[in-house]
């Protein structure tokens, strides 16, 4: 095995934790397309997307964390990858939700 498919999981949390703190540094402008947590509800004002943006950055960092710390606690080798991209893919679903119901609390008026 090369280095890199050894050490997969934890470049991807590393490179997951780097996107999110550059995300919450320089985060993106209102009503990008492109960039950032995208929703409906958050395109419909600029405060709820700002705070969302900050929040979704968070959990981006945390999602990291999490790879780094599955990487290096060696449950990659009990693990087979399809589990790992449906992990990414389950936690990256379940930190938008999580998001989008923070905010919905604590801005009532703008859903």
């Amino acid at each position: 095995m090369t280095y890199f498919q050894q050490n997969c999981y934890t470049l991807i949390g590393i490179l997951l934790m780097i996107v999110g703190i550059c995300t919450f540094i320089f985060p993106p402008k209102f009503g990008n397309p492109f960039y950032g947590a995208i929703t409906k509800w958050t395109m419909k004002n600029e405060t709820v997307w700002a705070d969302g943006q900050k929040l979704f950055a968070k959990s981006i960092i945390i999602i990291g964390l999490i790879f780094f710390v599955i990487s290096n606690l060696n449950l990659r080798e009990h693990l087979p990858s399809f589990s790992m991209v449906l992990l990414l893919i389950g936690l990256w679903n379940l930190s938008k939700h999580i998001v989008h119901k923070i905010l919905e609390k604590k801005y009532p008026g703008c859903t």
